[in-house]
C-alpha cells in the first residue's frame, strides 16, 4: 500500500471511531455535567432523609440495559423508608432489592439533603441548592462525550 493509502485509512478508521456510538451514563444538574462510557457501573446516591433526618444509602447498578437498584441503607424507620430490613451493616439496616429504574431517572434534592452522587467510588456531583438531577443511560458518539455535549 501506499502512504497516502495508508494515511487514507488510518484518518478513516479514527473518524469512524470518533462517532461510533458507545453507552453511557450521565448525570447532570442546573450546574454540573459528569459522563462516563459504561460497561457495569456502580453508583451510590447518599443524602439525608427530607422528612426523618436520617441518612439514606441507595446502590445502583448502571450498564447498557439501564439503572437497578439492588441495596438499600438507611437508619432510621417512617415517611417512605422500608421497614423490612432484612440486616444489619454497620449503624444502618439495608434491604437487598432488585427493582429496575429503567433509562431515565430524576431525583430532587434540597440543601438539607447534603445529596453526594458516587459512581465508581468517585464523588462527581454534589447537588447545592434545591435542583433536579437528571440520571440517563444513552448512546453517545464518543466525540461528544471528549467535548463535553453527550
Amino acid at each position: 500500500m501506499k502512504a497516502l493509502e495508508k494515511a487514507f485509512l488510518l484518518l478513516s478508521l479514527l473518524v469512524f471511531a470518533f462517532v461510533f456510538p458507545v453507552h453511557t451514563l450521565v448525570i447532570q444538574d442546573k450546574e454540573a455535567s459528569y459522563t462516563t462510557i459504561l460497561g457495569t457501573a456502580w453508583m451510590s446516591i447518599e443524602y439525608n432523609h427530607s422528612v426523618e433526618h436520617s441518612e439514606v444509602i441507595e446502590i445502583i447498578e448502571v450498564n447498557s440495559s439501564g439503572m437497578f437498584v439492588r441495596k438499600m441503607l438507611w437508619k432510621d424507620f417512617g415517611a417512605g423508608l422500608p421497614e423490612d430490613i432484612q440486616g444489619m451493616e454497620g449503624d444502618y439496616y439495608y434491604k437487598i432489592v432488585d427493582q429496575p429504574l429503567g433509562k431515565s431517572l430524576d431525583y430532587w434534592f434540597i440543601p438539607f439533603n447534603r445529596a453526594k452522587i458516587i459512581v465508581d467510588n468517585k464523588t462527581v456531583l454534589t447537588p447545592k441548592g434545591p435542583e433536579l438531577v437528571h440520571f440517563r443511560v444513552k448512546r453517545c458518539p464518543i466525540i461528544l462525550i471528549l467535548v463535553g455535549r453527550c
